[in-house]
C-alpha cells in the first residue's frame, strides 16, 4: 500500500493549512504553495511564476509610493460621502495633525493622503470621526453612540512603498489592515 492509498483515520485528517501548503486542486482552480496561481511549480525557476523574466526586473510594475485609505461602512453596506477623518504623524512625543479629510462616496479620497514627496518613515494615525458620520447618515442609533473617534495607528517603515489602509467599520466595531 503506498502513501497515496492510505486513508487517514476518522478525526485524523490533515489540517487545512497542511493541505494548502502542499497545494491542492479544487475543481478547475489550483491553490498552490506561496500563493502562486497555476499548475507550475513555484520553486522551479524554469517553470515557476518568474520564468522568462529577467532577474533585475520586478514581477509587477512598481506602485507609486503613497498612503491611501478605503473606509467601508459595513453597517449600511456602502460608505456615504463625508466620513471625516484626520491624518497625524507622531513627533516630539505626540501625534501632530497633518491634515483633515473627508471621504467621497465609496469611502476613498480623490487623491492619496500622502504622495511620493510627503510620505516618510514614522508612526501615523488616521482618526475616524464615526459618531459625526453616523449622526449624518440618519441611522437612528441611540445617543450617545458606542464609538466616537477611532484611532488607527500604524508604522511606515519603507517610504518607497505604497501603504493602503483598508478599514471596515460599524457603529459598534472596526477592523483594519494593510491592503494593496
Amino acid at each position: 500500500m503506498t502513501h497515496e492509498d492510505k486513508q487517514a483515520p476518522e478525526g485524523d485528517a490533515p489540517s487545512r493549512r497542511k493541505l494548502l501548503r502542499a497545494g491542492l486542486v479544487l475543481g478547475p482552480a489550483v491553490i498552490a504553495p506561496m500563493g502562486f496561481a497555476g499548475t507550475s511549480s513555484a520553486a522551479d525557476p524554469a517553470t515557476g511564476p518568474s520564468a522568462g523574466r529577467a532577474k533585475d526586473k520586478p514581477a509587477v510594475p512598481p506602485v507609486e509610493p503613497s498612503l491611501t485609505i478605503h473606509a467601508i461602512d459595513t453597517y449600511h453596506g456602502a460608505t456615504e460621502a463625508g466620513l471625516p477623518f484626520d491624518l497625524s504623524v507622531f513627533r516630539n512625543g505626540r501625534y501632530q495633525l497633518i491634515e483633515k479629510f473627508e471621504t467621497l462616496a465609496g469611502g476613498r479620497t480623490k487623491d492619496p493622503l500622502l504622495g511620493r514627496e510627503e510620505l516618510r518613515t514614522g508612526r501615523y494615525e488616521i482618526k475616524l470621526h464615526l459618531a459625526e458620520y453616523f449622526s449624518r447618515t440618519a441611522t437612528g442609533l441611540p445617543k450617545p453612540g458606542f464609538l466616537d473617534e477611532v484611532p488607527i495607528r500604524f508604522l511606515v517603515t519603507d517610504a518607497t512603498q505604497h501603504y493602503h489602509t483598508a478599514i471596515l467599520f460599524t457603529p459598534w466595531n472596526y477592523s483594519y489592515y494593510r491592503g494593496s
